[in-house]
């Protein structure tokens, strides 16, 4: 695009014709500058096409080990007959005269760099302006398509760069160490618990994770636990979406879990000075913990895909959670529940790819599952849709492990008889990896505390808890 029209003005986008020049000619000048180059600029970045095919001429020397200077530019232009298309040999010299300073050649190349974001950018808004004033797709779809446009720009503008070895040694020898004290298992983003992480390899990149459970048995205190053992251990973002508490009830259960204290003294105000410093201390451990909180019970894909990719971008993001999914705004009306959620479970799958970050997403299950005997959750048990089965890379169940003795209760004591209270404050929770498409399946046990909804292992042969944080 080489011009706009504005108010009825055209107007020249904006380029630098002089930043060109003097970059190409200090590619042929001195080698060295090449190397500079490449890695800030790509052919497209040129404004002018007799500048953009030159470029291209001098990176395909330097990637064939030739050199790159004014002999052998115009020898190679001659050969693929686009000599006279750039203005000939007096051109080639032309441009050299035009570099003032060959260490500055970086700083050309981001003039010319910059001047192609702008343009960019331009041409973005033209793109947002028409889709506006055309009105063909709902509203939602205009603003996600919208920041799609603007975010690619911003993305490109990022380039390649380079990192020194010292640094890539440490963070490799890191990730080393982790996995020599995991035994070698872990790939993904550590979750804090041993047994999770030994059936999943850790939390991958790009994957959904679906967490489904009956209400009461624990989804979003498991969650939770894993978003914390990530933020305060791993010092990775964490954003989480809540469709379901406010952020204050998220709040309270984050600092009862760390500090392990009951949840329902906080709700009597009958905090103890034990308690209270145990509360104290927990907000000083969690105060720089990298963890974003949404709380709307009307979010859409598209708001959640909006901003996690602002963190994405501001922060770098390690995981998104999402507390429920089967809660989420359908992205479009269907003509049945089930569609809407696999519309659901898609848009959340893809922007796990997109951003390349694995997504948690907590997940209803339909009443099926009290009619069998056990009690224990199956693939065809994710509610509303099948779907999200399908979507899923990983699908993990917790399942309260007495509830077939309740069922037995039930049936002796009365459908409508209350046994919640009967349960004792600690539960044994198994946890079935029902669904792996990269792994395998199986399941293990954990220790559910009620009391400060928090998860841990069970003990292990020495008779200690392993630590979840």
């Amino acid at each position: 695009m080489s011009s706009i029209q504005a108010a009825g003005v055209e107007r020249v986008t904006p380029n630098s014709f002089e930043a060109e020049q003097a970059v190409l000619g200090a590619m042929m000048i001195d080698k060295d500058a090449v190397a500079q180059v490449a890695t800030l600029l790509r052919p497209d970045d040129f404004y002018y096409e007799h500048h953009r095919v030159i470029y291209e001429v001098i990176l395909r020397l330097y990637n064939r080990g030739e050199p790159t200077d004014m002999v052998t530019v115009i020898n190679e232009l001659r050969r693929i007959n686009q000599l006279d298309r750039i203005g000939g040999s007096a051109y080639i010299g032309t441009l050299i005269e035009s570099c003032p300073a060959i260490a500055n050649a970086p700083d050309y190349a981001r003039i010319v760099v910059d001047k192609a974001t702008l343009r960019r950018l331009i041409l973005a808004a033209a793109r947002i302006t028409s889709w506006a004033y055309e009105e063909q797709e709902d509203v939602d779809t205009v603003v996600d398509r919208a920041e799609a446009e603007v975010l690619a720009v911003g993305q490109r503008r990022l380039g390649a760069h380079y990192e020194p070895l010292q640094r890539l040694l440490m963070e490799a020898w890191s990730r080393i160490e982790r996995r020599y004290e995991l035994g070698g298992i872990l790939t993904g983003i550590p979750t804090g618990f041993r047994m999770l992480d030994y059936w999943t390899g850790g939390l991958q990149p790009s994957e959904l994770i679906v967490v489904a459970a009956r209400p009461g048995v624990g989804k979003t205190s498991f969650a939770l636990c894993v978003a914390l053992n990530i933020a305060v251990k791993e010092k990775q973002v964490v954003v989480i979406f809540s469709l379901e508490m406010s952020k204050q009830e998220l709040i309270q259960r984050m600092l009862c879990t760390y500090a392990m204290v009951d949840q329902h003294i906080m709700r009597r105000s009958t905090v103890a000075d034990e308690d209270l410093e145990k509360l104290s201390l927990a907000c000083q451990h969690l105060y720089e913990a990298p963890i974003y909180i949404v709380d709307s019970p009307d979010l859409s894909p598209f708001e959640i895909r909006a901003l996690s990719r602002r963190l994405q971008a501001e922060k770098g993001l390690g995981l998104i959670v999402v507390d429920y999914l089967q809660l989420v705004k359908p992205p479009r009306k269907a003509e049945t529940r089930a569609q809407e959620v696999s519309d659901i479970a898609r848009s959340l799958k893809l922007l796990a790819r997109e951003l390349n970050v694995p997504l948690m997403a907590l997940s209803q299950l339909s009443r099926a599952v009290e009619h069998r005997p056990g009690r224990r959750p199956i693939l065809a048990d994710l509610r509303d849709s099948g779907a999200i089965e399908a979507e899923a890379d990983v699908v993990i169940f917790l399942h309260r492990q007495d509830e077939e003795e309740r069922g037995r209760k039930r049936k002796t004591t009365g459908e409508g008889a209350q046994l919640g209270d009967e349960r004792p404050p600690v539960e044994d929770i198994e946890v079935i990896i029902a669904k792996q498409r990269s792994g395998p399946t199986g399941r293990f046990t954990m220790k559910f505390d009620k009391r400060y909804t928090r998860f841990a292992e069970i003990a292990t042969e020495e008779g200690e808890d392993i630590p979840t944080y």
